[in-house]
């Protein structure tokens, strides 16, 4: 069934990353320098914010059912289990992490709203003051989307700690720093993000007076950030793999605990392509080129929401197993009960036919015993 799951899931990622990723305009292929002289641009137009729900903005939102749909189904594995007077402080994380992800979402939704994957020159034509408004919201969404693949790191590890660690001594302590030196670099990446330029407002306004650093320090700590993350996706699950199968159980057991277990190597791969795709951004159209890169993000918190969930989930799946069996007894129990029904009358006939014909063979019989 997992097997399942996780083709689907992988074809949905697929699907929405080339529904989201917008066509190039022929109207808008001469894009503006890098640095706009927003002072000197005037409106030439009323700029139209987009509607709300737009396809965009729909499946961004449709995007984190799937991690929602998994965090609930731990919370209600929890119950199921001997815990339900108990929070565990993984919980705490899930949800915590859950939120900045949800909060994400809206934030995404509310930017594209604003004009976010459009053009920035027709943006600058239409209205200025509309356009600032929307690179100071990208500014924003740029550090919270660091955390929405930071944050669900923490339960992985929790969640590996509690399986493994009873077996491996100072599990704890490794799982634990790694993870917090990950947060510790996405604080100093989140605090670089305002702070390279001087004043905060120059990051999203190249017009306003001031300086800002090398660009290449920032690009930097994105590369290491997010190399480590893919480091640790990988790790993870590798580890969790190679443990479960030093484990004595069934074979076809195992292999499904792995599999459950080895899914932030999805996660994993989409910072890969994220790495790969930062070089290639057209920082002078920041409004249109970073749409992929924003849809790559939301696809690798939702598969890192299902990594950490997913392994915790097995006492719904066994309920459901068994709910879904019983039903299964129960319909072919009355296909069974109406099939003994037919083939009953349909015996009753039979004898009945067959009884006159044995009649009619020994009438047969007495007229010939006759005739002789």
């Amino acid at each position: 069934m997992k097997p399942r799951l996780l083709f689907l899931f992988f074809s949905f990622c697929i699907i929405r990353y080339h529904s989201l990723t917008p066509s190039p305009s022929p109207s808008s292929s001469s894009l503006p320098p890098d640095h706009v002289d927003l002072s000197s641009t005037s409106s030439t137009g009323c700029f139209v914010p987009l509607p709300w729900f737009t396809p965009d903005a729909t499946q961004q939102v449709v995007n984190h059912i799937s991690s929602t749909a998994s965090v609930a189904l731990r919370l209600i594995s929890r119950n199921l289990r001997e815990e339900q007077g108990r929070w565990g402080f993984d919980e705490t994380c899930l949800i915590f992490a859950m939120a900045v992800v949800l909060a994400r979402s809206v934030y995404i939704t509310y930017c594209i709203h604003l004009g976010f994957g459009r053009h920035l020159h027709p943006l600058l034509e239409a209205d200025v003051v509309g356009t600032v408004w929307l690179t100071r919201h990208l500014v924003i969404l740029e550090a919270l989307s660091l955390w929405t693949w930071a944050l669900p790191k923490l339960p992985v590890a929790i969640l590996l700690f509690r399986i493994f660690g009873k077996f491996k001594r100072g599990l704890g302590i490794i799982l634990y720093s790694l993870v917090a030196f990950l947060i510790a670099i996405v604080v100093v990446q989140t605090v670089v993000t305002f702070v390279k330029c001087q004043p905060i407002s120059k990051n999203w306004n190249p017009t306003v007076p001031g300086r800002c650093w090398n660009t290449d320090i920032y690009t930097d700590i994105g590369y290491f950030a997010g190399a480590y993350s893919a480091a640790l996706d990988f790790g993870f699950a590798l580890f969790a793999s190679t443990q479960v199968f030093g484990l004595q159980m069934e074979r076809s057991r195992k292999m499904l605990i792995a599999a459950s277990l080895s899914l932030g190597i999805p996660a994993g791969v989409t910072t890969c392509i994220k790495l790969a795709m930062i070089a290639s951004l057209n920082t002078s159209d920041i409004t249109y080129s970073t749409v992929p890169l924003e849809v790559w993000n939301s696809v690798e918190s939702c598969a890192l929401m299902v990594a950490a969930c997913v392994p915790a989930t097995r006492p719904v799946m066994r309920l459901l197993g068994k709910r879904l069996g019983e039903w299964r007894s129960l319909i072919s129990g009355r296909k069974s009960h109406s099939s003994a029904k037919t083939e009953s009358s349909s015996g009753v006939s039979s004898k009945d036919r067959a009884g006159e014909l044995e009649l009619g063979r020994r009438g047969q019989q007495q007229q010939q015993r006759r005739w002789t």
